[in-house]
């Protein structure tokens, strides 16, 4: 009876342990990089949570992979159902944070309203409304005869629409993949072998599908979508092709199956062949993709806001000028609050001085 070989094999200190500590300090390097975007108010936007939580995650897991390594024969069953649960999840986890910021740059190249009312201040007269295309043959090209207005409602409409499908389809390979990496069962187990095979290879194959959507979009958008942002392409377009590697390496080596998933040979992903391609093409391209999300500032490249793009449908007029009534009285509050905390701690200032003064006056008498 055989057994699904475990993506990546069992720690081994001779090829694991100086891979282990390379991505563990890595990643490692890349937390404080990521908090320093987020804490910055240039470059923060919540979507870079996402990284951060990835990169935190993925120099704890590698530390654990040195450690084990270090000590051959210390990995628990647990810690690797935990490897095999991270592995799986980590490229469609990093492919849905590229699709919220790939959303927020098709979205962008719609001219949607204006966010806050700063925003709507600040632009131009007739900005929303750009001047219509020469006709052309193609189904996203504007005519001369067509409403702007309304064709780029339409436009972000659809783009929202393959946002949330793209969702889905994340929460579809989520699921799959956590119920598939659940639990390592014995060779004698064949039913649920077969069973945890079929749901990694769903897993996985939901994952490329995701990852080739997000490419093909990207790659359509720099050709077809007017006014679209080529530098924010080009770089969503270079960080979802290098996750293609991993869901690729992925359905390859998922076909092999061994008897024994700790024995030394390739069948068991254990060979030193096996560990570098693990880590050169399954591990590599993820860090690749949090080092870019690091080493740019997204939300400049991007064009987004603290939110990004979050919302189902555009907001009516009434809408918006409700909102943006409640933010302009959220905002006098504050500053009414911290006008009067001053002026408060003015008049604290100047009581402590008149009681030093009249304590000063007084010794004056004392002393007369």
């Amino acid at each position: 009876m055989s057994v699904p070989a475990l993506v990546g094999g069992i720690a081994l200190r001779a090829y694991d342990l100086p891979a282990a500590c390379a991505f563990a300090a890595g990643y490692g390097l890349l937390v404080p990089i990521l908090i320093y975007r987020i804490a910055v108010r240039r470059s923060r936007t919540l979507v870079l949570c996402e990284p951060i939580c990835f990169t935190i995650e993925r120099t704890i897991v590698y530390s654990l992979r040195a450690v084990v390594a270090a000590s051959p024969g210390t990995e628990a069953e647990g810690l690797s159902e935990y490897m095999q649960l991270t592995f799986a999840l980590g490229f469609i986890y990093l492919a849905n944070t590229l699709s919220k910021l790939t959303r927020c740059v098709l979205v962008n190249s719609t001219n949607p309203p204006p966010e806050s009312e700063a925003d709507a201040m600040a632009q131009p007269a007739g900005a929303s409304d750009p001047p219509p295309l020469v006709a052309t043959d193609g189904f996203w090209k504007r005519t001369a005869q067509t409403d702007a207005t309304a064709e780029d409602a339409r436009l972000r409409f659809w783009f929202r629409r393959s946002s949330t499908m793209m969702t889905v389809l994340f929460l579809v390979g989520l699921t799959l993949g956590i119920v598939a990496t659940g639990h390592i069962y014995p060779s004698t187990d064949a039913p649920h072998n077969r069973f945890n095979q079929n749901m990694r290879y769903a897993s996985t194959v939901i994952g490329l599908v995701l990852v080739l959507s997000e490419v093909t979009i990207l790659f359509w958008a720099s050709r077809s979508v007017p006014r679209v942002d080529q530098r924010a392409v080009r770089f969503l377009l270079c960080a979802t092709t290098l996750l293609l590697l991993p869901a690729c390496y992925r359905l390859g080596v998922m076909l092999q199956l061994t008897p024994d998933f700790t024995a030394p040979t390739h069948s068991a992903l254990n060979t030193r062949g096996d560990k570098a391609a693990f880590y050169i093409v399954h591990v590599l391209p993820e860090w690749l993709v949090a080092a870019l999300l690091a080493a740019v500032n997204v939300k400049e490249v991007c064009t987004m806001g603290l939110k990004g793009d979050f919302r189902w449908r555009d907001e009516t007029p009434e809408e918006r000028t409700k909102r943006w009534a409640k933010e302009r009285a959220r905002a006098e509050k504050k500053a009414m609050k911290k006008s009067n905390k001053k002026a408060k701690g003015g008049i604290e200032v100047e009581f402590e001085m008149t009681m030093t003064a009249k304590a000063d006056a007084d010794s004056v008498v004392t002393l007369a």
